[in-house]
């Protein structure tokens, strides 16, 4: 009985523990500059050219995660837009897509994406969730899931992580200009993204581009908000060709429709991470092995040690 206790104990400290959502997260080595936009409503002719510029760092790109179902997202995202009352800011809004059944705004592109660039942050504060409702997320690197305040308010709690931006928003003269030349439909988009010559080693990019619709009327959702706003409809990843003075690109794009309405907007962002030099392996053993288990066989490990310590104990 006092082996299996003893089992049961160990197994039981190996299991997530949960964390009540609410802490802002800093994401290390990651981040997001752009949110330039061109809006498209009211273009109905194919050889219409529009075209914007200017400073990356300017402009505070801003993502949320959410669901016609939730409730509390309700609340993050109110607090939110009076925290970004008068801000230079791009809020982009995420919706649950993979398994979604009661929501029509989100994308298979774009949960993948946010898997890809949150969903491990996510999980390990959301009881294993990679694409936890709602979620926060400021220059692509400043996270916080749940409606739980950890300051004062979850307005002051935006606010602040706002007013927190990275250092390479102190960077001079990264421009970026894209132009569209088209329709609401379809066209062509030609970018370009000035390279930082004081770029830090280690940096690589992707370019991407969101298709937003201003706003989309939904009555049947959950959580009884009916408007939303600001719904990225699609995320296209862009070919890039680098050169010395930075990235450019010219790619014909297929549209999806507004999900009612005219009221389509494309939004460039380029997103870096910088990969860290391994300065410090673990040296091998005898056979070639790192020294260490496994990830999967560790907490194996772990509990064959407590049995037999146990045992010998007995």
């Amino acid at each position: 009985m006092r082996k299996f206790l003893t089992l049961l104990l160990f197994a039981a400290l190996l299991l997530p523990t949960p964390v009540q959502a609410g802490a802002p997260i800093t994401i290390a080595n990651q981040g997001i500059l752009g949110g330039q936009m061109i809006d498209l409503a009211g273009i109905s002719n194919n050889s219409t050219t529009l075209s914007v510029e200017g400073d990356m760092t300017a402009n505070q790109v801003v993502e949320v995660y959410t669901a016609t179902w939730c409730e509390n997202c309700v609340d993050s995202e109110h607090a939110l837009m009076d925290a970004l009352e008068g801000q230079d800011a791009t809020v982009l809004v995420h919706h649950r897509y993979i398994g979604e059944s009661q929501d029509p705004f989100g994308s298979q592109a774009g949960d993948e994406r946010w898997i890809e660039l949150y969903g491990e942050t996510s999980a390990s504060v959301a009881n294993g969730l990679e694409r936890a409702a709602p979620t926060v997320v400021f220059d692509g690197y400043r996270f916080v899931a749940g409606s739980v305040p950890n300051g004062e308010s979850l307005e002051s709690d935006y606010a602040g992580m706002f007013a927190d931006k990275h250092e390479y928003r102190s960077w001079n003269g990264v421009e970026s200009n894209f132009t569209w030349t088209g329709d609401n439909s379809s066209g062509t988009l030609t970018w370009k993204f000035d390279k930082n010559p004081v770029e830090p080693e280690g940096m690589s990019w992707t370019h991407r581009l969101m298709v937003v619709e201003h706003s989309g009327y939904f009555p049947d959702g959950g959580n009884g908000l009916e408007h939303y706003d600001d719904i990225v409809r699609a995320v296209i990843d862009l070919d890039a060709n680098e050169d010395g003075t930075g990235w450019n690109g010219e790619q014909a794009i297929t549209l999806p429709a507004a999900y009612d309405g005219d009221d389509l907007a494309l939004v460039v962002v380029h997103e870096w991470r910088q990969v860290e030099p391994d300065c410090c392996g673990t040296p091998d053993d005898e056979d070639g092995n790192d020294g260490l288990l496994p990830g999967f066989l560790a907490p194996l490990g772990l509990i064959a040690l407590g049995a037999a310590a146990l045992a010998r104990r007995e």
